[in-house]
């Protein structure tokens, strides 16, 4: 068990655990952004704009956050969820698809984006992937 403890084991997934916990956490913090940016009007393009770069930036810590979780999965649980990379390049799309919606001013298309696209794919992460993670580490 290349040397370490089971106190280290034990040490090891707490620290697992509350990196879930945080990354839930940062997903309903994102989903609660999605359902606020759904309520500007078109006409109020600009605010829309502002709550889009703060929650982008969460999204890109929640995609940090979940990339170091599958690392260590892979490296010191021999666990692979190949659902976490799908779903990440899934949501990569879909961020350059709203930047570019952004950049030529199409409120449709970033409108859709944004209830369709990113809400299914950040669902999917509630709903599918942490509970999958949490069967494969057995919490």
């Amino acid at each position: 068990m290349s040397g370490m403890t089971v106190e280290a084991f034990k040490e090891f997934d707490v620290i697992l655990t509350d990196t879930i916990v945080i990354g839930q956490d940062l997903l309903n913090d994102i989903i609660q952004q999605i359902n606020y940016i759904e309520s500007f009007s078109s006409d109020k393009e600009y605010f829309r704009n502002l709550q889009l770069s703060s929650m982008s930036a969460d999204i890109t810590k929640f995609v940090e956050l979940t990339t170091l979780l599958s690392k260590i999965l892979v490296t010191k649980k021999k666990i692979n969820v190949p659902e976490i990379k799908q779903s990440h390049i899934h949501l990569l799309f879909v961020l350059k698809g709203i930047n570019q919606a952004q950049q030529k001013h199409d409120s449709v298309v970033l409108e859709d984006l944004i209830k369709y696209e990113l809400k299914d794919n950040l669902t999917q992460w509630k709903i599918d992937i942490i509970p999958l993670i949490k069967r494969q580490l057995n919490f």
